[in-house]
């Protein structure tokens, strides 16, 4: 999503792309209350968070199953054929026998409790830690999911503030070029130029006029993506406070160890969870104890309306405990905890990956900003140069000493420089964002 977010915003950035700045607003809002509105209102992030609810009644269902299980019962039988035991002879006087005799009543009517306890299952416990360390990757998980949205939303902000420094330039060259062509058009009537010469300043301003169109028709997309950002209706208008040059992003010294990275928590928390599985599985080879009751009455009868007299009904209570030896799984066990081996080596050689690749990152963040800083300083420079060579032309143009052409060329520089001037601030701010994500700090953005 990341990845998406950034590239579409790059392409709004240095397009003639934005929204009607003068449109009435509803609300105003900084930065952090709008990284807090995603929080609040963002579906995607919703649904992590339904997620990390669902990892923890997963947890409780888990140990649950540790808990005293009773359940109630009750039947009732009617025998077509009464069931048939073999007995011994001598009890009917034929000695060296074995006589088949019906024992039981046509009908039997069952009621009571049974209970059971598991007393020691090392599988249980495993499966408890097990959960619990899911439900942690699972809280870093919304975690991550919370730094993404306010890292979209930080940089969808930045692209909006350009723009709108974009459509700025441009309404302060269609206020230069009407007073042109004010003078031009007196030019004209005087007739020190000629018809051509002032069809060339309609021409320009009309070409400006329709360049800032598509920056307002831009600015709305961009703001409208905010908006879905931020989980608000598309139709309800909204100013942004801050401006992009007043933007103090927290820029801290490189953490080579990336303690604060939510990426590098997960798998952590991850190879954690491997260490654990590995436990599970071989938790299946030691011999599990339980204990276990039951309270329950029985009525065997020959009438069904007997079952009606208590005194037919007859006690039957118990406890017991049961031992169970895991003996032979054919090596299934073995060949288990060695997948639990490899799964934790991809862990541990994923972390060491993660780490080089934040460093690379990192590294080529401040490169980044610092030649940006370098740059900015430079283009403020010649923006402004090109900003009194812009008005100095144009005023020898109003007083006949210079050509349409040459108020056009030192416009068309004046713009170059002040479109780079804005552009390595943009680059500047970005860079910021990327340092403080890598450096897992991005949270200053909203805490």
């Amino acid at each position: 999503m990341k990845t998406f977010f950034f590239k579409t915003m790059l392409l709004a950035s240095f397009f003639p792309l934005a929204v009607n700045g003068h449109q009435p607003a509803d609300s105003v809002l900084s930065l952090k209350a709008c990284i807090q509105l995603s929080f609040a209102n963002n579906l995607k992030l919703r649904q992590a968070q339904l997620e990390t609810d669902k990892s923890n009644y997963q947890l409780k269902e888990t140990v649950s199953s540790g808990l005293p299980q009773i359940s109630g019962f009750a039947s009732f039988d009617d025998y077509f054929n009464i069931p048939v035991n073999m007995v011994s002879g001598e009890i009917l006087g034929q000695p060296g026998t074995m006589v088949p005799i019906q024992l039981g009543t046509k009908y039997n009517a069952t009621a009571g409790l049974q209970a059971g306890q598991m007393i020691y299952n090392a599988s249980y416990f495993a499966s408890v830690r097990l959960f619990k360390k899911a439900c942690e990757i699972s809280n870093l998980s919304l975690e991550q999911n919370k730094e993404e949205l306010a890292l979209n939303v930080a940089q969808m902000y930045l692209f909006i503030q350009i723009t709108g420094r974009q459509l700025a330039l441009l309404d302060s060259n269609l206020v230069a070029f009407r007073k042109v062509y004010g003078y031009s058009e007196q030019h004209y009537k005087n007739g020190f130029i000629l018809k051509a010469d002032l069809d060339r300043v309609t021409v320009a301003i009309n070409n400006l006029e329709t360049e800032r169109e598509n920056l307002l028709l831009a600015r709305d997309q961009q703001l409208n993506m905010l908006k879905y950002l931020m989980g608000i209706a598309p139709n309800h208008d909204i100013v942004l406070s801050d401006d992009i040059e007043v933007f103090d992003f927290p820029i801290i010294t490189a953490d080579t160890t990336f303690g604060n990275q939510v990426e590098m928590k997960i798998l952590e928390q991850r190879k954690e969870l491997a260490i654990i599985n590995m436990k599970l599985t071989q938790a299946a080879s030691i011999p599990s104890f339980s204990g276990y009751a039951g309270y329950s009455y029985q009525s065997p009868v020959e009438k069904i309306s007997d079952v009606n007299n208590k005194d037919n009904w007859y006690k039957t209570s118990f406890i017991g405990v049961k031992l169970s030896v895991p003996i032979f799984e054919g090596n299934r066990v073995k060949s288990k905890v060695n997948q639990n081996r490899i799964e934790l080596e991809q862990v541990k050689t994923s972390q060491q990956d993660l780490q080089n690749e934040l460093n690379v990152k990192l590294k080529n963040a401040f490169q980044k900003y610092n030649a940006n800083l370098l740059l900015e300083s430079k283009l403020k420079i010649n923006m402004d140069l090109a900003g009194n060579v812009f008005e100095i032309t144009n005023k020898q143009y109003s007083q006949g000493l210079k050509s349409f052409t040459d108020v056009l060329n030192a416009l068309s520089e004046y713009n170059t420089s002040h479109l780079s001037w804005l552009n390595s601030i943009l680059q500047i701010k970005l860079s910021e964002l990327e340092i403080i994500k890598t450096n897992g700090t991005i949270n200053s953005l909203f805490l």
